[in-house]
Order: C-alpha cells, then structure tokens, then sequence
C-alpha cells in the first residue's frame, strides 16, 4: 500500500511541478501581477461567479503571470485526497527580476523549483527533486523549459511540455475548496502516459485545485489555505 503510495506520488511530483532553500540575503525585485489579497486566507465566502463552459476571457488583456503570483513569503497549504502524499505546502522562498524560486514539502520529500515569468508564459526552468536546505537557486542555468501557463489565456490553447502536451479547456470554471469558492478559473488539462491531470488556477491566488485520473485512481490536492503577500 505504501509503496503504492509513493509510486503514485512520484508520478504526479514528475508530471506536474511543485518544490526548498536558504540564503534570504538576495536582494528581492518586483513580481509580476497577481497578488491582490494579502493576509491568510481562511475558509471564507469565496467569489460567487457564473460557471461557464469554455469560452474566452475578457478583451482586457491578461497575463499568465497573475495566475501565479509569485511574491516573497507567499504561500499556499493542499489538502489531499487519494494518496498520502497529495497533502503539501509551497512556499516562494526567493524573487528575483523574473525569477522565483518555490518550495515543496508533502511529508514525504522536499522538492525545489524555479520559474521564469514573461509577459506571455510562466514557465519552470530549474527543479531538483529532493532539496533539503533553502538553498538560493536563482542563478543556477536552466535546466529545462516547463511551459506551466501560456498566452493566449482562451479554450483551446495547447502546447507541449516534456511531461505531455497541456491545454486550456475552460477558463470560467468555478471550483470549491476549503479556502472558498473561485470563479472564473482557468482548468488545465495535462495528458501524460496512462493518467491526466487537470490544474485550475485563480487569477490572483495560484493554484486552486489539482486532480490526478489514471483509471480508477483519483487523486486530489485542493487549497485549504494561503497567503498572498504584497509586492
């Protein structure tokens, strides 16, 4: 059973992303958009959207970047469902012009990512999948190119990663979880070999929701808290 466990948890920590470090001396540089609530974010009366199907965001231009604010000290708890390790914490441990540094801790490993923002895509460059120590990774070279949200943010865009092609299949899907209920997010599915994943992020709050399939496997990480700090 344990094993099963783990083998599933490491399917899900190589198909999808997610992550340590130490040096808090680096200098910290503006973020992209993103952040807008500061404070710990409690199970709370979430936004009270229309769900929709698909469809296509507002004329107003949006970034990928404000789905995944990345600001110094932000951090999110998962509550996990199917698998023992689907429960996690990320935390943004650096922040540097474009760069951000993450971390991962589900109980069982802990995990250390970097992500670049553009104006057009959040994409991981760096990931070490056992990282014990907050070590500063801000400068260390790319070592991959894992497109995680990409422009346009409308139905269909779809590009391929490493870990399989990704899609965006809806973005006003509204998702409940014990940190409230968020409207209008964008539903990302991954397909990989034998299993999908589906992501839905919340402009402004990250990751709302993440859910694993591969036959009569579900697995589920859902947000319990967080905290979103100022720029």
């Amino acid at each position: 059973m344990r094993r099963a466990a783990a083998v599933i948890a490491v399917a899900l920590l190589i198909a999808v992303a997610f992550f340590t470090f130490k040096d808090r001396s680096r200098p910290q540089a503006p973020q992209p958009p993103g952040a807008k609530e500061p404070g710990i974010q409690q199970p709370a009366p979430g936004q009270q959207p229309e769900p929709g199907g698909g469809g296509q965001k507002s004329s107003t231009v949006v970034n990928p970047g404000n789905y995944f604010p990345l600001t110094p000290g932000s951090w999110w708890q998962y509550l996990g469902e199917g698998n023992e390790y689907a429960t996690f914490k990320r935390e943004v441990l650096y922040v540097e012009n474009d760069r951000a540094q993450i971390k991962e801790d589900n109980g069982g490993t802990v995990s250390a990512a970097v992500f670049k923002i553009t104006d057009d895509a959040v994409t991981r460059i760096f990931f070490e999948g056992e990282q014990y120590e907050n070590t500063n990774l801000l400068d260390q070279a790319p070592r991959e190119n894992v497109v995680i949200l990409k422009a346009p943010l409308a139905a269909g865009t779809r590009w391929e990663t490493p870990n399989g092609p990704r899609e965006i299949v809806d973005v006003n899907a509204t998702v409940d979880t014990p940190a409230g209920k968020f409207a209008d997010c964008l539903k990302i599915k991954i397909e990989g070999a034998g299993s999908t994943i589906y992501e839905y992020y919340k402009e402004g709050v990250g990751m709302v929701k993440r859910e694993f399939v591969s036959g009569d496997i579900r697995v589920t990480s859902t947000l319990e808290s967080y905290k979103i700090n100022e720029r």
